[in-house]
């Protein structure tokens, strides 16, 4: 049985039952602004979620440790974008643009090691949240709207586009909720 949980939910993360399980929103929500420095979690040049020490020990196949040093790249070649997956655990259907433990924790676990290689550029949008999505298991969908994280996503890129990218290359990352956006 448990099992078979965990397969809906993964069905319902990744977009393929989200939308049949899901009740639709009534009212549009206002744009986002990413020029405001808190719609990001990360930014090049900046103290947040990505500005912490990823030093590492590593284990040698024959037990021998070694420390291996990490720093930021400020002149890396490539710019990174990270679309973050479905952690949100606010109590609404959709997260709201205020960043918990929860999206702070993802970034230092999957993004933050990336800027050793690239420029990094994490933006919050508002996602389904993991409560929508329980709702949806047990047969009370709440009113979730996932155009409105597709929609930040897109504005996100955009502003990023045209203030940030200056030619650069870039590589874009998303993982779960955030790989549909």
């Amino acid at each position: 049985m448990l099992r078979h949980l965990f397969v809906v939910l993964a069905l319902i993360t990744t977009g393929l039952l989200g939308d049949r399980c899901m009740a639709q929103p009534q009212t549009q929500p206002a744009k986002n602004d990413y020029g405001k420095a808190e719609s990001w979690l990360c930014r090049p040049g900046r103290q947040d979620a990505c500005a912490v020490d990823m030093t590492t020990t590593v284990v040698a196949a024959d037990g021998r440790l070694t420390r291996e040093t990490w720093a930021a790249n400020p002149k890396a070649p490539v710019d990174c974008f990270y679309v973050y997956p479905t952690v949100s655990l606010d109590p609404t259907p959709n997260s709201d643009m205020m960043a918990g433990p929860e999206e702070q924790n993802v970034i230092h676990h999957q993004f933050a090691r990336f800027a050793s290689v690239c420029r990094v550029y994490a933006p919050l949008y508002r996602q389904v949240t993991l409560t929508a999505l329980r709702a949806a298991l047990t047969g009370k969908p709440m009113a979730a709207d996932r155009a409105l994280g597709y929609n930040d996503v897109v504005e996100a890129w955009k502003y990023y586009l045209e203030h940030d990218n200056q030619g650069r290359g870039v590589v874009l990352i998303g993982h779960s909720q955030g790989s549909r956006n």
